[in-house]
């Protein structure tokens, strides 16, 4: 039964300097951060390009490793890094949050994910990965004044030798890392720089097959990756992978063991559970290890497997409210109840399932709250598990309409980074909600 009576609190939000256009908003966080004048005439104006004239969202969030700092990637090519302050739960009045840094990026940013060992009293290790479109992915110092990377790993087709555009990031350990694309889960090591990945794993047997494959192993763009948590002294766990084709695949030894078990989710998804979904976009564990949640776009709700029986469907999340091509992301917190996930939908609610696993079937929302008046793009809970931070807009510009919107092919819009929402459509009349907020429980 959905309760009610628990309300967060806001305490510090971006308020309205990115509600607006990407050129608007690039003068109002100038503004912000002192910037000179001469150098805000720099900035271009809105009707010099279509594209400054689009919203500036956010299209994610991220809590660093040390929990200090929330790292975001936006609408304008750019990841921002905003360092919060220690007395962020004792101010009376919300704080107005300012990025640290402003990294901004030549191309559209597909993957962000923070540096596993990051702590900022040490600079050294306030690292970043991040990938764009037909480029090598970028190893980067979050508190860097300037986005130039540190390292840069290529990923190439070994017979075009044309970029991949990895979809998906994971740090396997602090000197390695995994990227997943086309039919491919790459694993690279940090300290190569300027080299490809040091192992190779495809995730069908051939792609010259007129079946990709001959209908063995999992086809597809591999969207999203997460590792199987497990005590400090056992060796690594089972890694999982999701497609785009709506796939998800196990893979011994942190992926780089032999294959445990692939499965279409398609008609769970649709038949048993009935939420629908177009494409995996996320995949996370349990604390415990024993549950993997499977997270679609266009989809009701999130899907529970128990990985100790193959494609058991265990339960699933109902009424999460994200039919959109949108990515909008799910965080996994273990609580004292059990399992807790987060996610926000399309109409700016947040909505909180607690001690998921525990029963079998549909499972409804134990308490939710208003917190945006845009799509929540991100609901990521802090380790402490006492403050939560979300973000939340969709795209939109003038020159955009909703037939254009949804002519696009699925491999097409997650080419342009974060597949544009279902709602977009023309310059909107309301003031759009393109912030993000932290709030305390």
């Amino acid at each position: 039964m959905e309760q009610t009576s628990k309300s967060p609190k806001l305490v510090a939000s971006t308020s309205d300097t990115y509600c607006c256009s990407i050129a608007d908003s690039r003068i109002r966080e100038n503004k912000l951060q002192d910037v000179p004048s001469q150098e805000q005439d720099a900035v271009p104006l809105p009707s010099m390009k279509d594209e400054e004239l689009e919203l500036n969202y956010f299209k994610n969030a991220q809590w660093s490793p040390d929990g200090t700092c929330l790292l975001t990637s936006s609408a304008d090519n750019t990841i921002r890094t905003f360092i919060l302050p220690p007395t962020l739960l004792e101010s009376p009045s919300p704080i107005n949050l300012t990025p640290y840094t402003v990294h901004i990026h030549p191309t559209p940013i597909n993957c962000l994910t923070s540096y596993p060992l990051f702590s900022l009293s040490d600079p050294t290790t306030t690292l970043y990965l991040s990938t764009g479109i037909d480029l090598p992915i970028r190893l980067s110092n979050a508190l860097s004044p300037i986005p130039t990377p540190i390292s840069s790993y290529p990923l190439i087709s070994p017979t075009t030798e044309a970029y991949y555009t990895p979809s998906s990031l994971l740090w396997s350990s602090p000197s390695h890392f995994l990227a997943g694309t086309d039919c491919l889960i790459a694993l690279f090591d940090i300290s190569r720089n300027g080299d490809g990945p040091v192992s190779r794993m495809p995730t069908i047997p051939s792609k010259r097959h007129k079946m990709k494959g001959g209908g063995v192993g999992m086809r597809g763009i591999v969207s999203a990756l997460s590792m199987q948590p497990l005590p400090e002294d056992a060796d690594a766990g089972m890694l999982a992978a999701g497609t785009w084709t709506r796939w998800v695949g196990l893979y011994d030894m942190g992926g780089m063991g032999g294959t445990v078990a692939t499965w279409s989710i398609g008609e769970a998804a649709d038949k048993d559970a009935g939420v629908g979904g177009t494409g995996v976009t996320q995949t996370a564990w349990s604390p415990c290890g024993r549950y993997l949640f499977v997270v679609e776009r266009k989809s009701r709700g999130v899907l529970v497997y128990d990985v100790r029986v193959t494609g058991k469907l265990v339960c699933w999340l109902e009424g999460r409210g994200a039919e959109t091509n949108q990515r909008l992301g799910v965080d996994v917190f273990g609580a004292e109840k059990g399992t807790e996930i987060w996610a926000g939908g399309t109409d700016g609610v947040v909505k909180v399932w607690e001690g998921v696993g525990m029963t079998e079937g549909a499972q409804e929302r134990s308490w939710a709250w208003k917190a945006h008046d845009d799509p929540v793009t991100s609901a990521i809970l802090h380790s402490s598990g006492t403050v939560v931070a979300t973000c939340s807009g969709q795209r939109s510009s003038p020159s955009l309409t909703d037939d254009e919107s949804d002519s696009k092919s699925d491999d097409e819009q997650e080419s342009d980074s974060e597949s544009h929402s279902s709602h977009s459509s023309r310059a909107p009349s309301r003031t759009p909600d393109n912030s993000i907020k932290v709030w305390r429980l």
